[in-house]
């Protein structure tokens, strides 16, 4: 709760606020603290250890650090700085474009960089946002993402409208998750895929009263239509998926409920393997490499243009600049439009896999592979190949119980795909490894075979 106190109280008096995961690495959030030039840290106390090492030097340097939770062990409480002042009303006059927060990416390429959100982003988003989601005034709703970036809009849509938010105290757990869902009777909730599947997992494992649950969103990431379709008919309610980046001030594109629900009784896989279409307040097109726009069906970057849109990062020119083709903010995501309209994401621009000059997209091959009944989870990264120059390797954990074979899956996906975007290599782990924000790490996988690569066949 102190968390969304925080974020409220900064958008009032004109603050900028920051927002730190407990799960960088000391020397990212050593870095985000400086790189924001932070004059006030909130620290939670079970993170008090996690920076203990250059907490001394923040104090050298003039930084005021607040603790909050039993045993904090710094100078300053926040309960107690509060009933100091418990009356304190200050009137600032703010415009639309003061800066309400530095959010940081993941820092997936180096160290988390700070998009800059002013006020009037983060209100045109949140009223955009449940306004395509079809949140009420009467929902209960319940979103148990991470707070330190994008997702602390979702934590405050209630501002908008009206509704009842229910939180949960801690760290995201899927028997805690059903536990409020009957808890509180929620009505509306979301999360991102690898949530999802957990979710999905403990609730057929359980006896949970879900009833109540009548629109899920899910995002972040692509999800597999196999785990969409499980999804929709096991809690039986409507779902959406949206789509957007911290750089376009949350979602722009929207999957809606009645087109889940056709292509799930059409069993039209390939419409649910869209994001949707592009949202009232932003414009959404696919450009090439120069900024031209390219035909509908062939593959581009996304780009976005919409007055929720970031201007630009903090104390990087260069990323600011290379991150506009003119009105358009380059998302570094690819993908194509159907004749539709529909958008399709393919994935990351750096992701993207060149085997033997073809262009693969590995989100392609994860689809179909998702669709085997043993496969729990995958992800398809390019390895280095001495005559290919890159090969399509697919990381896989099954399900438990299950038992299948790298030819076997290899002879599944074979009719239903191009022959170079067919895996070369399959790799069987428990547990594939995750970011910050729960999002597959595909650069630890990469990284995994580069300093490995004799666990490649054709590296032996």
């Amino acid at each position: 709760m102190e968390v969304i106190e925080h974020f409220l109280a900064c958008a009032k008096i004109g603050a900028i606020r920051v927002g730190i995961n407990w799960r960088y690495s000391p020397r990212e959030q050593e870095h985000i603290i400086r790189d924001s030039n932070a004059k006030a840290v909130l620290v939670q106390a079970n993170c008090h250890e996690l920076i203990a090492r250059f907490l001394p030097d923040l104090e050298k340097e003039g930084r005021v650090l607040i603790g909050f939770g039993e045993k904090h062990g710094l100078r300053y409480d926040y309960e107690s700085l509060i009933a100091q002042n418990p009356n304190r009303q200050d009137h600032v006059d703010l415009a639309p474009d003061d800066l309400l927060a530095y959010s940081y990416t993941t820092g997936t390429t180096g160290l988390p960089k700070g998009a800059l959100w002013t006020q009037s982003l983060v209100v045109e988003s949140n009223v955009h946002s449940i306004f395509n989601l079809g949140l009420r005034h009467e929902d209960i709703w319940f979103m148990p993402a991470p707070t330190p970036g994008a997702p602390i809009l979702f934590n405050t849509f209630g501002v908008i409208n009206g509704m009842t938010t229910t939180m949960i105290n801690g760290d995201f757990a899927a028997d805690k998750y059903w536990d409020i869902v009957e808890r509180d009777r929620v009505t509306a909730s979301g999360g991102v895929p690898t949530m999802i599947r957990r979710l999905l997992e403990e609730y057929d494992s359980g006896n949970y009263d879900a009833s109540t649950l009548g629109n899920l969103f899910y995002g972040s990431s692509p999800m597999p239509p196999t785990l969409t379709k499980r999804l929709f008919n096991t809690l039986d309610c409507d779902l959406i998926q949206p789509y957007g980046s911290t750089e376009t001030g949350g979602w722009v594109t929207y999957l809606r409920q009645d087109e889940h629900r056709r292509a799930v009784q059409e069993n039209d896989f390939r419409l649910l393997e869209s994001c949707g279409r592009p949202s009232q307040h932003a414009d959404v097109t696919i450009l090439d490499e120069e900024g031209k726009a390219v035909p509908d069906g062939e593959v581009g970057e996304v780009c976005v243009a919409s007055g929720t849109n970031t201007a630009g990062y903090l104390n990087l020119p260069q990323e600011t600049e290379d991150l506009y083709f003119g009105k358009w903010l380059r998302t570094g995501d690819l993908g194509n439009r159907d004749k539709n309209g529909y958008y399709f994401l393919v994935d990351r621009r750096k992701f993207m896999i060149i085997s033997g000059g073809y262009n693969v997209y590995p989100v392609v091959v994860e689809n179909v592979l998702a669709e085997h009944a043993a496969v729990r989870e995958v992800s398809v990264i390019g390895a280095a190949h001495p005559e290919w120059g890159e090969v399509v390797t697919a990381v896989i954990s099954l399900k438990n119980g299950q038992n299948v074979s790298s030819e076997e899956l290899i002879e599944f996906v074979r009719p239903k795909i191009g022959k170079w975007e067919v895996p070369k290599y399959i790799d069987f782990i428990d547990d594939l490894p995750r970011g910050v924000t729960g999002k597959i790490d595909k650069i630890s996988l990469r990284q995994r075979f580069k300093n490995s690569p004799d666990l490649l066949p054709w590296n032996v």
